[in-house]
């Protein structure tokens, strides 16, 4: 390969890269996060005239793709199938992570991992959601992580922080975070500059007709989305509903990969305060039908939880709905102030707020903030980004 000689050159040179990316669970029930990042970086490169390789654990699905994120991965991937036993996000992963990781950057140029939230020595461009070493060190933050059984297993992980905190090189890579809320996490723990690159919504979520945002199709609905998980505090949902006090006012939880004894709380705490006809569960619906259920309501409202960024927010945002937010984590970014609550008894207050207020023009406005975070200022942000780092890197293919 030649060397890239200047910026002149640059996309003739960039043409000669092969670009792997690693994101190996392809095959989960529900799409996380990260793989709405994927699919747009693996589209963007390969449709700019890169040779792009991803990095799969299975089959890719395209026909699933489809139906949670409006686009498929284009004809123009390749993609490498190794399979794996180890469940994705364990820590035992971590290593069959590195190893994959390894293997990826022996036939690329370049490797992107948009998965593992580690910075691994191999690794040219990081996409993280929450770098792990935070998590670790900082667990007074996130009381969820003190919880966590096996603590013989953070101990897997002592290797990979000492490197990391001690050896690791970054003015070679690319590291990005999805907010500069994890930008900052990101350089108090590894020393390391993140560039923001907010995650994209799928074009599913922004209305393709005026009429979504009319008055009639409202319902005085409040909507929540989330795992049914200890850490994402989907208790408090009854107990914010108990405090408001309109009357048609009707909650929808939205919950994915349940835990049962979280379930059995939610309901405890429904039939407890006799919101029985205000409170509903729907378990595991599919994304057309949260389109539509984000379609009816008024309101979103998120437990408070300290998230990364908040995507399911973004996305309630685009499709219409007032956000009721805990005031912390990414999500002060780009959600109004006004729509941030600190307590639960000011969460049922903005709610009742928000009810009253909702016009198609308040709508609009939330769609308007929704936007930024659109697939195409995704894709076009990340090849800016991408191109600059390869230009600065130039010497490095020489």
């Amino acid at each position: 390969m030649r060397g890239i000689s200047g910026a002149s050159d640059l996309t003739e040179e960039l043409l000669e890269l092969k670009i792997g990316v690693f994101h190996p669970p392809f095959l989960q029930k529900h799409f996380g996060g990260s793989v709405a990042v994927t699919v747009p970086i693996v589209n963007a490169l390969a449709e700019s005239g890169h040779d792009v390789v991803l990095f799969a654990a299975n089959d890719i699905d395209q026909g699933k793709i489809k139906e949670m994120l409006g686009t498929k991965i284009s004809p123009l991937v390749k993609t490498i199938v190794k399979t794996s036993i180890l469940p994705p996000r364990s820590l035992l992963d971590v290593y069959g992570t590195a190893f994959g990781l390894l293997a990826l950057k022996k036939k690329c140029d370049i490797t992107i991992d948009t998965y593992s939230n580690y910075v691994f020595p191999w690794t040219d461009i990081c996409y993280i959601h929450f770098p792990y070493i935070t998590a670790s060190f900082f667990r007074q933050r996130f009381p969820y992580l003190r919880k966590r059984k096996g603590c013989w297993q953070d101990a897997l992980n002592i290797p990979y922080i000492f490197f990391e905190r001690n050896f690791e090189s970054y003015g070679k890579k690319l590291i990005l975070a999805n907010s500069r809320f994890t930008s900052k996490a990101t350089k108090e723990s590894l020393g390391a500059n993140a560039e923001v690159l907010y995650p994209p919504i799928s074009t599913e979520f922004f209305p393709r007709s005026p009429q979504i945002l009319n008055n009639d199709l409202r319902q005085n609905l409040v909507v929540t989305i989330g795992r049914i998980t200890p850490y994402k505090r989907m208790e408090t949902i009854p107990q914010i509903a108990n405090a408001v006090e309109q009357e048609d006012a009707r909650f929808v939880i939205i919950g994915f990969a349940h835990d049962e004894g979280t379930l059995r709380i939610i309901n405890a705490q429904t039939r407890k305060f006799n919101l029985e006809g205000k409170v509903t569960i729907l378990k595991d619906v599919s994304r057309e039908r949260v389109r539509n259920i984000l379609g009816k309501a008024k309101v979103y409202l998120h437990p408070p939880t300290v998230e990364h960024f908040g995507i399911s927010i973004a996305e309630a945002m685009a499709m219409g709905c007032l956000p009721v937010v805990y005031n912390d984590g990414g999500v002060k970014e780009f959600v109004p102030s006004q729509c941030r609550y600190e307590t639960l008894l000011q969460a049922a207050d903005k709610i009742e707020t928000a009810l009253q207020k909702w016009t198609p023009n308040e709508a609009k406005k939330m769609t308007k903030i929704a936007e930024q975070f659109s697939e195409s200022n995704f894709s076009r942000n990340f090849m800016e980004l991408f191109s600059l780092y390869v230009e600065d890197q130039k010497l490095r293919f020489q």
